[in-house]
């Protein structure tokens, strides 16, 4: 069975392409353009989850911590993707597993999911 891995962007290119790539290295993606629950990404049960910290209608940075916080999902690795200049103090201090600035490199992305699925 593929390693589930749920994305949260809500750029839609990004989004698409991320999507795509990561199927192909044979990953289960559950994709969502919006901010979704704690409860409802617990139903999914992701390996891993790809955050955008700046969603159309909430914060990742905020769901991520909100994550690290429920025992369901505490230890569940979360990426913060973002443009944000100071990506790595956001991802310090919702604790992030890791983090990925854009523009990044697709193999960069592929070679962090591994690590972390």
């Amino acid at each position: 069975m593929s390693k589930r891995v749920l994305l949260l962007e809500d750029n839609k290119e990004s989004l698409d392409l991320i999507e795509e790539i990561l199927t192909e290295e044979g990953y289960h993606v559950i994709a969502f353009d919006h901010y979704e629950s704690v409860d409802h990404i617990i139903d999914f049960a992701p390996e891993l989850i790809l955050l955008d910290i700046r969603l159309s209608d909430g914060y990742g940075h905020l769901l991520c911590e909100d994550l690290k916080n429920d025992p369901k999902t505490k230890n569940t690795p979360v990426i913060l993707v973002s443009g944000a200049g100071n990506l790595e103090k956001i991802a310090h201090d919702c604790r992030a597993d890791n983090f990925l600035s854009k523009p990044f490199d697709l193999e960069d992305l592929v070679q962090m999911v591994k690590q972390y699925t």
